[in-house]
């Protein structure tokens, strides 16, 4: 073979390289990004498409002076079900005896908040998502 022959293949082969290993990062970064949460949100327990066990809390972390409704597939959740920790501003609820839920069953869970502020000036929104227990 010519010298020009080798330096063509080496060439097709740097690009190939080149190729593979951008679209291996665009990949990898494009699945494992972080859903998006909505600017009232700080913090939300399981997150959207996660996988958790059936024991699992859920969370949801929002400023001290919000009110939320919850509902858990398609059914709303009493008040007096849900834990508030007044100092934080967490709502935490799991299944249990002579709750909605006696537990979380295997299976896709849709989640939906609604949220108010219980003083001054209304700050109305709702935030839906989906996570899966095994």
């Amino acid at each position: 073979m010519k010298k020009n022959t080798y330096r063509f293949i080496l060439f097709l082969l740097a690009i190939l390289l080149i190729l593979t290993v951008s679209l291996g990062i665009n990949y990898s970064s494009s699945r494992s990004a972080v859903p998006e949460l909505p600017d009232v949100i700080e913090s939300l327990s399981p997150m959207p498409r996660a996988q958790v066990p059936q024991q699992t809390i859920l969370e949801i972390d929002l400023p001290i002076g919000y009110k939320i409704e919850l509902f858990i597939d398609d059914y709303r959740i009493s008040s007096n079900e849900i834990e508030y920790i007044e100092g934080t501003g967490v709502y935490r609820w799991k299944p249990g005896p002579g709750k909605s839920f006696e537990s979380w069953g295997p299976g896709v869970h849709t989640i939906k908040i609604n949220w108010d502020t219980s003083v001054g000036l209304p700050d109305i929104g709702e935030f839906v998502w989906e996570f899966s227990t095994y």
